[in-house]
């Protein structure tokens, strides 16, 4: 799916249209992400990242611990992301173990940051993510099936181009929480 992420002052108005969409909330989650950066500085955050993600309440078919390598394809608007490395563990440490034997010597760590949020499913089938990272920063990813499909989304919830973050989230949330 083609993904787009704003930052906003508040979910509420998010949540109203939500509701006036018929969407399903599929649940509750919340995410510890760990970001590794590439050590040669020619590969920025932008392009592509190491993320540790622990995920303690967790809502996917998925293990509750995730060592993804992604790499950002920018759109006309959002992105997609190719994501050449996943695994699943059931326990950080054997995550932790594979990235010291496999990654240490390409990738290190250079941020983490805790977020939850709640998904929701429209009746067309596009997703919807309200979150709120570090407890203060209230975000929306939208997810849809085609560029044309986002943009429309985008507009459902009265959202200008212009605000969409370009690239992927982890490079905004670095600089949101200046680190």
């Amino acid at each position: 799916m083609i993904e787009a992420r704003v930052f906003v002052d508040s979910l509420d108005d998010a949540k109203n249209i939500l509701k006036q969409e018929n969407a399903e909330l599929k649940g509750k989650y919340k995410i510890h992400d760990t970001i590794y950066r590439n050590v040669d500085k020619n590969i920025p955050l932008i392009e592509e990242f190491l993320r540790l993600r622990v995920v303690p309440e967790n809502i996917w078919d998925e293990k509750g611990v995730i060592l993804a390598l992604k790499q950002t394809l920018l759109g006309k608007v959002g992105k997609n992301s190719h994501i050449p490395l996943k695994l699943q563990y059931d326990v950080r440490e054997d995550a932790e173990e594979y990235y010291r034997q496999n990654l240490e010597d390409e990738y290190v760590k250079d941020f983490d940051f805790w977020r939850i949020g709640w998904q929701y499913f429209l009746p067309n089938g596009e997703v919807v993510d309200l979150e709120i990272v570090e407890d203060k920063y209230p975000s929306i990813e939208f997810k849809s099936d085609t560029g044309d499909n986002l943009e429309k989304l985008l507009g459902k919830f009265s959202v200008n181009k212009a605000s969409v973050i370009t690239g992927p989230s982890v490079v905004a949330i670095r600089d949101i929480l200046k680190l």
